[in-house]
């Protein structure tokens, strides 16, 4: 079987915005038979005057997420730990870890995402609020729930 060629340019409508975070899939774990999905994702920086930082924590059981900083300064929270990521710098949460992240840099930070397996990617797409959504349905955090035993509210 002749493995299918996937490529992605600006105008295939894979790109969405998330509030003031944009994203644009690369690959759907269903183009790799689940093994993975990955998107490029940029997020704003939080707003001046936002008060005590929240991370966003959650966790996955269902699958595991990678990041990696293209570009900018994150604040990621991996378990209880927070650490300061820059270009270049990675890091992997494995199922069941907590995890999220701040941007309080003042600036954009770009990020490549990756999901093992893929499918988590899908409900980005699938509840974006630039227009083009959101989908009928519970919303992003009972899906992931249902589809990939997520939780979330772990500050």
């Amino acid at each position: 079987m002749t493995p299918r060629l996937i490529v992605r340019s600006d105008d295939d409508h894979a790109a969405f915005e998330d509030g003031a975070d944009r994203g644009r899939i690369l690959i759907f774990g269903r183009d790799t038979g689940g093994a993975y999905g990955l998107m490029e994702w940029t997020v704003a920086p939080a707003p001046a005057g936002d008060g005590p930082r929240s991370y966003g924590a959650h966790f996955h059981d269902g699958c595991e997420e990678t990041f990696m900083v293209r570009s900018g300064q994150l604040e990621f929270l991996l378990g209880e730990e927070v650490v300061t990521l820059g270009p270049g710098d990675f890091v992997r949460a494995p199922p069941g870890v907590r995890h999220g992240y701040a941007n309080a840099s003042g600036a954009p930070v770009e990020l490549l995402v990756s999901f093992h397996p893929g499918g988590l990617e899908e409900l980005f797409l699938k509840y974006r609020t630039d227009g083009a959504g959101p989908a009928e349905g519970d919303g992003f955090m009972a899906d992931a729930e249902r589809l990939f035993g997520s939780a979330f509210d772990l500050d």
